[in-house]
């Protein structure tokens, strides 16, 4: 981001971005050769993303309810869409999500306490997060509040509540809504 303040069109810019025109036609193209005799349904969901040669590490971490019609197993467009142009944004911002994952691993423990776990599958819990607040705190005793609920806040946001872990899908959602994310 360097310099910019952050602010609500950063992250609105991130969450509902224009998918070009010819990924949105691959998208449908590809999404309706599993919805032309029957709806599109979360079991279609591996070849679909095989289909358009997205790497498993990444689409294996979507999680139902952010692609289907709430409270069936039918994929919904406007989800999918949406998710798949986000795998195909961390696909080319890899480098930058895998530092910063790296070193948020690294300060929580996690990587040293479970070294066998690959990058992109380990979660973080609140209590990982807590740790890496203490260790922020810790080296920065002169400015006493300098991430408090702001790491925290950062699991809310990254999982909009509804869970006390985050994955990497999520953590790189959160660094495309601050502005972190080239698309």
């Amino acid at each position: 981001m360097s310099g910019k303040k952050l602010n609500y069109s950063t992250v609105e810019r991130f969450k509902n971005c224009t998918v070009p025109q010819e990924v949105e036609d691959d998208i449908l193209e590809t999404f309706a050769k599993y919805s032309i005799d029957h709806d599109m349904t979360v079991q279609d969901t591996q070849s679909y993303f095989e289909d358009l040669q997205l790497p498993r590490e990444l689409y294996k971490l979507i999680r139902k309810e952010d692609i289907v019609i709430d409270g069936t197993d039918v994929v919904d467009f406007d989800k999918i869409v949406r998710q798949t142009f986000h795998l195909l944004i961390f696909m080319n911002n890899e480098d930058v999500i895998n530092s910063f994952w790296a070193l948020l691993l690294k300060n929580s423990g996690r990587s040293e306490k479970f070294p066998e776990v690959k990058l992109k599958d380990h979660i973080l819990s609140i209590k990982d997060l807590q740790k890496v607040d203490v260790l922020l705190n810790n080296n920065n005793s002169s400015n006493k509040n300098t991430s408090g609920v702001d790491i925290i806040g950062m699991l809310t946001c990254a999982t909009y509540g509804s869970r006390v872990y985050m994955t990497y899908l999520d953590f790189a959602d959160v660094l495309g809504r601050l502005g972190y994310l080239q698309f």
